[in-house]
């Protein structure tokens, strides 16, 4: 747990310790009472956990710098007292669980760490809540709920067809259950395409150091693995932040079920907002499509990405209801400068507001369109998912692109 001071009164004042930044704090309702779940996405700590919502004062002042004097007195309880030695009692197994900096989590994250590079495969983390584990449940689950058509169906792109190879989509990674429709025009419109090689370039949620991280570790699936092409790329310790990704995860399940059978691999790409740092974009535009060119395969770009967060749940003060006009608005405009190809266009739009509607799709989209550089582009649908709980919402949408 935290450091400790002895002040002038000799009593021994124990610093907080601070809260780890990639934990996850989220509320939750049960029976008429507020609860906090914590969730470590990449398993340092054991959990989830869920504390009641009181606990959010003390979380507020796990910062590394706040005494246990310090909450005494801000409380105007006894530094000495109950009160305060509960409270101590609850960081400090907190801390032994792994939630707080320190001693005992980067223990854990070393554990963590190596038992992921001993892995020989990216095993499924949203199997059994997003989409069914048994094969034939899944299955099922495609056809119907998703309405994904294997291998050579028609793709229903309202009255417009794609034709035989298109060279890149755009589709969300929210829910399934969310966005049936969009989901399923997304990888209907690609099925006709003779690809073998699905470079697959999606949102990093969970780790923002490093601007692109890529893995080797073949994708489990519900209908077996989808193996990772040979490449060059350099995999970092960094690479752990594929293991709790849905982003990847979920295009990776409905490719297995799209071209079940068929000789594809692919290749995993997470892409942080650090991509847009000096000269990050041009080199790992070179690097990718080095590694396509290399590869001898016939290649499709498939993206994962939404559009808006809005709403009390990703910061704003408003509910995503007050906001829609100007999101819809936005996305539009977004939409239609992807529809039209071009991506500085797009880049220019988010930024010239400082991504203000949080389109967490940004990043790998302008990698990909940057490396594929493709014509005009098709739109699907557009939906909007509203989180009545948190009175939140995530806008998304599918796009198709032909050369």
């Amino acid at each position: 747990m935290g450091g400790a001071q002895t002040p002038a009164n000799n009593r021994t004042l124990v610093i907080l310790p601070r809260l780890r930044a990639d934990i996850s704090v989220t509320s939750h309702a049960e029976d008429d009472e507020n609860y906090l779940v914590l969730h470590d996405p990449f398993g340092v700590a054991d959990g989830p956990i869920m504390l009641h919502a009181d606990m959010i004062e003390v979380l507020s002042v796990c910062d590394g710098e706040t005494t246990s004097e310090d909450l005494a007195q801000a409380a105007g309880v006894d530094p000495d007292g109950p009160e305060i030695r509960r409270v101590m009692l609850f960081v400090r197994q907190l801390d032994e669980l792994g939630y707080f900096e320190g001693d005992v989590a980067e223990k854990r994250r070393a554990q963590t760490q190596q038992a992921w590079c001993e892995l020989t495969s990216r095993p499924m983390v949203c199997a059994g809540s997003t989409y069914p584990e048994d094969p034939e449940e899944f299955r099922t689950f495609c056809r119907d709920v998703l309405g994904i058509v294997q291998r050579y169906g028609k793709a229903p792109f309202q009255s417009e067809n794609i034709g035989e190879q298109p060279v890149a989509a755009l589709v969300p990674h929210i829910d399934f259950r969310v966005a049936p429709t969009v989901y399923g025009q997304g990888f209907n419109a690609i099925a006709k395409s003779p690809a073998d090689l699905v470079v697959m370039i999606g949102t990093s949620h969970y780790w923002s150091d490093h601007p692109v991280i890529i893995s080797d570790k073949p994708f489990e699936t519900p209908l077996g693995p989808l193996p990772v092409i040979d490449h060059d790329l350099a995999i970092a310790e960094a690479d752990i932040a594929h293991k709790p990704e849905h982003s990847l995860e979920l295009h990776a399940v409905a490719l297995r079920y799209l071209w079940e059978g068929r000789d594809v691999a692919v290749l995993p790409v997470l892409v942080t907002s650090a991509i847009f740092d000096q000269g990050a974009l041009e080199e790992w535009t070179t690097r990718i499509r080095h590694v396509v060119e290399a590869s001898g395969r016939r290649p499709i770009w498939l993206i994962s990405g939404d559009l808006a967060h809005v709403g009390p749940k990703f910061g704003d003060p408003l509910d995503a209801v007050h906001l829609m006009p100007g999101v819809e608005s936005s996305d539009r405009e977004l939409l239609e400068l992807l529809a039209d190809g071009q991506a500085d266009g797009y880049r220019r739009a988010i930024e010239g507001v400082d991504n203000r509607y949080r389109v967490c799709g940004f990043a790998p989209t302008v990698l990909a369109l940057n490396c594929v550089q493709p014509g005009r582009g098709i739109l699907g649908s557009y939906q909007v998912w509203h989180e009545e709980e948190t009175q939140s919402a995530v806008t998304f949408a599918s796009v198709v692109w032909q050369k």
